[in-house]
């Protein structure tokens, strides 16, 4: 199986926290003799999100992410993750990269459902 088949292979249904599309301002970071990367979410859930780079990341890479929930007067969010997924999009002349979201704390994960909470509730009113 290639990698293009491989990022398909999870269907909408199968995954553990529904998405919401959005994008946020995000830094990340795979290492610590690396300096952080600025990007933007295309699509982020509790369990992880989908984001834009400039170079493909390795599967199960290990990545340091701050995640800047816009309009929100709290702080940045800091979660660590993983890499599940690094694809190459000709359009965008970007990689479209998945990250899965490892040891989330509870304060954090609160503060996301909130977050995705508000979006979901904005867009079933037609605001968004």
């Amino acid at each position: 199986m290639d990698q293009h088949e491989d990022t398909r292979a999870m269907e909408p249904q199968e995954r553990k926290f529904a998405r919401v599309g959005d994008s946020l301002l995000v830094s990340y970071s795979i290492g610590d003799d690396f300096a952080p990367e600025f990007t933007e979410t295309y699509d982020i859930a509790l369990g992880g999100m989908a984001m834009l780079t400039n170079a493909e990341l390795g599967r199960e890479e290990p990545i340091n992410v701050q995640i800047e929930l816009r309009g929100d007067s709290e702080p940045v969010l800091r979660v660590r993750g993983v890499v599940r997924w690094s694809r190459y999009d000709p359009l965008l002349q970007r990689y479209r990269t998945g990250i899965a979201f490892l040891e989330v704390d509870d304060k954090t994960r609160s503060h996301l459902q909130r977050y995705i909470d508000t979006l979901h509730l904005l867009r079933d009113m037609g605001m968004l």
